[in-house]
């Protein structure tokens, strides 16, 4: 038995054209900003919090991007409702993963809703033990969700699957092996850093 720990976007799923809708949309009132591009927003995932908003959207104020963040909750459930974004054998993944014993669980720089967001719209949920993100363990780094995670499941095998370098970098600081996901945003130069990489992913049951 193994403890598979799955970042979300870029790994999972692929929910740059809902996002960045959402986030047009909660913009639609502030005409002194300029509206990030999709390729804009899919590069700043894998950035955890403030981050991800000075990437996406740099000349935003703080201010601005509270309130964006406040109605983009409102938005993204929208854009998201009925919309199938999980990469395709993701969840042919998942079923084969728990059948076969192991504990899956998320390790996602996000905050709570969208983590329960994309488990409940995707209908993934049952495939998923104990989910956390950097929300939900008050984090500072993803580091600390892979420490979370030993902490309730204790001295197992562990995989950490993602597709940006901060995947690699956590799984690192946690002692984990780590498996980069050549479907998702990464670059080149990130897939090389990893102990495996996967061309799709139902790779991942050659490595657990």
């Amino acid at each position: 038995m193994a403890v598979i720990l799955f970042d979300i976007d870029g790994t999972l799923i692929d929910s740059t054209n809902q996002m960045t809708e959402a986030i047009h949309l909660a913009m639609a009132d502030m005409p002194h900003l300029e509206k990030p591009s999709k390729d804009r927003v899919r590069a700043s995932y894998g950035l955890a919090g403030s981050a991800f908003w000075e990437k996406a959207i740099p000349d935003a104020s703080e201010e601005d991007i509270r309130l964006i963040r406040q109605k983009r909750h409102h938005h993204l459930e929208q854009t998201m409702k009925d919309q199938e974004v999980l990469f395709e054998g993701v969840r042919d993944l998942l079923r084969t993963l728990t059948e076969q014993g192991h504990i899956v669980s998320t390790a996602s720089n996000c905050g709570v809703h969208y983590m329960n967001l994309v488990l409940d719209s995707q209908a993934i949920r049952p495939f998923f033990t104990s989910p956390k993100c950097l929300g939900s363990v008050n984090g500072k780094q993803k580091a600390d969700i892979l420490a979370a995670h030993r902490a309730e499941f204790g001295n197992v095998e562990y995989l950490m699957v993602g597709d940006r370098s901060s995947d690699i970098e956590a799984a690192r600081i946690a002692d984990m092996p780590v498996a980069i996901c050549r479907f998702g945003f990464g670059t080149t130069d990130e897939w090389e850093l990893a102990d495996h990489q996967l061309k799709q992913p139902l790779d991942v049951l050659k490595f657990v």
